[in-house]
């Protein structure tokens, strides 16, 4: 419990420093004020080789700067939104003080915390002396319990999962030592036992379990840092690492890691603030082999190819003249592309919305894929553990048996591999107003339309059709929604063949707006300035490569949906029914109730559009991702 405990504290500490700053905050601080330079090491440079988890914020105090100057920042400080915003502030410090009694710190003290660096790692478990020895202790005892006992425990052992913190505090450190003593007091009343051991002038402090099975806890501070570990030996090594008394390699060294966040840092002239890196193959693998079915489920595993993700690593700037923020996602992959990887095949074409995307979306997706060669691999893949021709026996024999079709020759082959996806919101605004259209683009639309024809007779009355702007839409009968609660939306599935676009929906009146943009009677997204102002900005962030995906988003729409709800009256007595037993939702419910929400045009202004990309590399798949600044 004490353990948990401490995890939890030390999650809240850093969790809550990289909130948005307090709505009364000023964006007064500025980078050109003389700081002193930090002498602690980038976390990297700590961690071990084989850490499998890792995040690191680069600068608290600037990312609070950031914040302060950022739309979110400004529209905090919006006099017409100042009222609430403070409220919410009360609110959240209010709630907190339950934790802050404990700590003996305030939601701002809490808050100020981090001046610098802020980092977070997850790494494989050492073995501390006292396991070894039990382990040796145990190893004469030939029972079958202990043999049994014996191999639960190595396979715990072996696969364990060690942790470190490290946070920067500056002259703030008093206040975060003020954390770890009153956790550390916790800590030590469950029985664990403190140790202490100076190195180069640093005193590293032991928590010492009072039982096998529950972790070591280490912490040192050294030039106004904080590292703490969870599990033995972890933040020793990293001192070690400090102090360049270590031959071990670090993280920083790992040509992985370096692969994948050179790849992550784009094209941007600055410092990323955010960077992350997983190493998903080998966290995998510790998760499966503590467990009692690893001989089992293992090999399954090794199968697929996992082992082929070398790496998954990202980072995210803020700041800039033209973007409010940047992000980087890279997915390092060895080739050759097969087993499970086969079935990733993505290819270049035109992205430009068709003709039949409505002005109004709220957002819009193409991609590229070869479906027929992703099918054919998926067959492969699904052979392994299902035997000869899974796809013949699980969707081709079904499908021909029940509606007449070919799979492959009806449905696969007659895919061109451009995959479209929209969203709109269908008033009145709902919690599920959010109505979703997928496109895939057709080769022969009247051998398609003849398809469906065989479906229909296959099972007479089960597909109405009706018309809309000349063009047929098709309605599946279902008995879904018919017991949909009051408020929420409900879907009508429906598909129609428009031009050579296969179009799917779970919305009629969705899908009877794209037959009319289709036709010229409503505008159409590629005429939109905000638009096209993404796709202008999508060139310069590609850098050369030719995407796979581009997608457009207008993030103020969905910010609407939430505050047509928040001001819904039904959502009101929703929130005071629920405050009964929850206190967020209570406080929430008052928040709304005491404080009318201004205009949602005070809202909208901060909010500008985004956009994404995904282009393929021999090494693996990129992702990036941009908001552009709102107007002021």
């Amino acid at each position: 419990m004490c353990f948990r405990r401490c995890l939890a504290f030390t999650a809240l500490a850093i969790g809550t420093a990289l909130a948005l700053p307090h709505p009364a905050a000023q964006a007064q601080e500025s980078r050109s004020q003389a700081e002193p330079v930090s002498t602690t090491p980038g976390a990297p440079r700590l961690l071990p080789q084989d850490t499998l988890a890792y995040i690191r914020l680069d600068n608290a105090s600037d990312l609070r700067v950031d914040a302060a100057n950022s739309a979110m920042g400004k529209m905090f400080n919006d006099p017409a939104l100042r009222p609430f915003v403070s409220d919410v502030y009360q609110s959240l410090a209010e709630l907190f003080q339950m934790v802050g009694d404990q700590l003996g710190l305030t939601l701002d003290q809490v808050l100020a915390i981090p001046t610098g660096q802020v980092a977070i790692a997850a790494m494989p478990g050492n073995l501390s002396e006292e396991q070894l020895e039990q382990a040796e202790a145990d190893a004469g005892d030939e029972s079958p319990d202990a043999i049994r006992r014996r191999i639960a425990q190595k396979r715990r052992q072996q696969n364990s999962f060690a942790g470190i913190v490290v946070i920067e505090a500056g002259e703030n450190i008093e206040d975060l030592m003020q954390i770890v003593d009153r956790v550390e007091s916790k800590i030590t009343e469950s029985g664990y036992v403190r140790r202490t051991s100076s190195i180069d002038s640093t005193t590293l402090v032991r928590l010492l379990p009072p039982r096998m099975g529950r972790p070591e806890i280490e912490y040192f501070v050294r030039d106004e840092t904080l590292v703490m570990g969870i599990g033995h030996a972890t933040a020793s090594k990293a001192l070690d690492q400090w102090i360049d008394k270590s031959d071990e390699p670090t993280l920083a060294e790992r040509a992985d890691f370096t692969s994948v966040m050179s790849r992550s840092i784009g094209a941007e002239d600055t410092r990323p603030q955010i960077t992350f890196f997983v190493d998903p193959y080998h966290v995998v693998e510790r998760l499966v082999k503590r467990g009692g079915a690893a001989a089992l489920v293992w090999p399954l595993v090794e199968e697929l190819g996992i082992a082929k993700i070398r790496g998954i690593g990202g980072s995210s700037f803020r700041g800039g003249e033209d973007f409010e923020e940047i992000s980087h996602l890279h997915i390092l992959i060895d080739p050759p592309r097969d087993g499970f990887f086969g079935v990733l095949r993505p290819q270049t074409g035109e992205t430009t919305p068709p003709d039949f995307v409505p002005s109004d979306v709220t957002s819009y997706t193409s991609i590229h894929w070869d479906f027929a060669t992703t099918y054919e691999n998926f067959g492969k893949v699904l052979e392994k553990f299902q035997g000869p021709e899974p796809l013949k026996r699980f969707i081709e024999d079904p499908a021909k048996t029940r509606m007449g079709i070919d799979v492959q020759e009806e449905v696969v082959d007659q895919l061109t591999g451009r995959y479209v996806t929209c969203r709109w919101i269908q008033p009145p605004i709902k919690l599920n107003s959010q109505v979703q259209l997928h496109g895939f683009e057709l080769k022969d639309p009247t051998k398609a339309k003849a398809t469906i024809a065989k479906m229909r007779e296959r099972s007479p009355g089960k597909i109405e059709v009706a018309t809309v702007a000349g063009n047929v839409i098709y309605l599946p009968k279902s008995g879904g929604g018919r017991n949909m609660p009051e408020g929420l939306r409900k879907p009508e599935p429906c598909f129609t063949v428009l031009g050579n676009w296969l179009l799917i929906s779970d919305g009629r009146e969705f899908v009877e707006r794209v037959s009319m943009a289709s036709f010229g009677s409503l505008p159409r997204l590629i005429s939109v300035p905000e638009y096209e102002l993404v796709s202008s900005e999508l060139g310069g962030k590609l850098d050369g490569e030719n995407p796979f995906m581009v997608s457009f988003l207008r993030s103020s729409e969905y910010i609407r949906q939430f505050y047509e709800l928040a001001k819904a009256p039904d959502t009101r007595r929703f929130l005071q029914k629920q405050g009964e037993k929850n206190p967020m939702a209570a406080k929430l419910a008052s928040l709304l109730q005491k404080n009318e929400l201004p205009p949602f045009e005070k809202f909208e202004k901060y909010f500008a559009p985004s956009g994404t990309f995904a282009y393929d590399e021999p090494s693996g798949m990129h992702l990036g991702s941009f908001t552009l600044k709102a107007a002021e």
